[in-house]
């Protein structure tokens, strides 16, 4: 990986960012501007509406309907204050459209020239763009930062829920599908801590060291499958390269993942990626382009794999596997009804910021100008 940028003169930093052009802040990550003109607009809202309704039972409780001069004082007063304070509600927006801190934006700036510097773009994503147990949501998930190029991707995905875990991922698709599997790190700090539970009965013991950094688990039948990928070579990359990350092959999908809030503003977050790509995916890469499920494509896929076996160019026509080997027994703890209730309670009491106090700001004035 060229990592120039991360050290580079702000100078030089700011020069070819305007060359490459500056990349705009996601809409679903607010600034902290974005945050304090919401936060504005509610209590101007709440102010509204406290003022408005204390004038109201005024008038129509107390006063049977009828306005005095002490009610008009101070229904332009609150007028007057809500003028004010809807002018600097206004210079406040205005403040929070402008860019972000300077600090700031030059660690964005060196992050995203470091991906171009390396043939990668960044393309932060709204919604999954690969499946595995780390977008495995029922709330969906939002990958940002996420840098791409072809069928190759890695960033950070976290759940849209509240207070969910962010994981550092990186993700690559391979030329044929394989069956799933899923190897559990030992050493990455947390005892073996995956975002989902798998049946403990699906997992295959290898001989060696292998089996004390990584555990390893294949659906029932697939354990001779799951070592024509995991070959010597490929294990020992895995132990060397790749500690701490968790892995899963799904499908045509090969995904490295690791719980962290991996910024990429850091050398060590862009090596972790580099020593997964150069070492470790070239290797998986090679085993599963040649891999044929021979449950689903039967004897003539043997004999077209035997005739080809030297053969460069050689791709399996259609990357399939049989249904057995598609899934492991895995249960995603994050799935269910919990999160969807926490976060539709979350649209509400947004909404209710706003929504309330307009509704009582409204009653308020309504029943101002009735008075008689």
């Amino acid at each position: 990986m060229d990592l120039r940028w991360l050290d580079a003169p702000a100078e030089e930093v700011a020069a070819a960012l305007a060359v490459a052009g500056d990349r705009p802040r996601p809409s679903w990550v607010p600034t902290r501007r974005q945050v304090l003109l919401h936060v504005n607009n509610a209590l101007v809202l709440w102010f509204a509406s406290i003022a408005l309704v204390s004038i109201g039972v005024q008038v129509d409780g107390v006063q049977d309907g009828r306005v005095t001069g002490n009610d008009v004082v101070a229904f332009v007063v609150v007028l007057g204050v809500l003028v004010v304070w809807l002018v600097g509600a206004f210079l406040l927006w205005r403040w929070a459209q402008r860019p972000v801190a300077t600090r700031t934006r030059l660690r964005h700036a060196r992050r995203d020239l470091t991906a171009l510097a390396n043939g990668f773009l960044p393309r932060p994503s709204a919604a999954a763009t690969f499946s595995s147990l780390v977008t495995d949501h029922s709330v969906g998930v939002r990958e940002h930062p996420r840098f791409a190029s072809g069928d190759t991707e890695f960033g950070t995905v976290r759940a849209r829920a509240s207070r969910a875990r962010a994981w550092q991922y990186v993700s690559v698709r391979l030329a044929s599908a394989v069956p799933h599997l899923v190897l559990d790190s030992r050493t990455n700090g947390r005892g073996g801590e995956l975002p989902a539970s798998i049946d403990r009965g699906q997992r295959l013991r290898l001989e060696g060291d292998f089996d004390r950094s990584f555990h390893t688990y294949a659906p029932s039948g697939y354990g001779p499958d799951a070592l024509y990928v995991l070959t010597p070579d490929v294990m020992a990359a895995l132990v060397d390269h790749s500690p701490g990350f968790d892995v899963e092959m799904r499908d045509d999908r090969l995904v490295f993942f690791r719980g962290a809030d991996a910024d990429y503003t850091t050398a060590a977050d862009w090596e972790r990626v580099d020593a997964v790509l150069r070492h470790v995916v070239p290797r998986i890469a090679a085993h599963a382009e040649r891999y044929v499920d021979e449950r689903v494509s039967g004897q003539g896929a043997v004999e077209r794999v035997a005739r080809t076996r030297d053969a460069d160019a050689w791709r399996p026509p259609h990357p399939l596997i049989a249904a057995d080997g598609r899934r492991l027994q895995a249960r995603t703890p994050q799935t269910g009804l919990g999160p969807v209730v926490a976060r539709l309670a979350w649209f509400v009491f947004r909404g209710a910021l706003y929504l309330v106090p307009l509704v009582f700001a409204f009653a308020g004035f309504m029943s101002i100008v009735d008075g008689r």
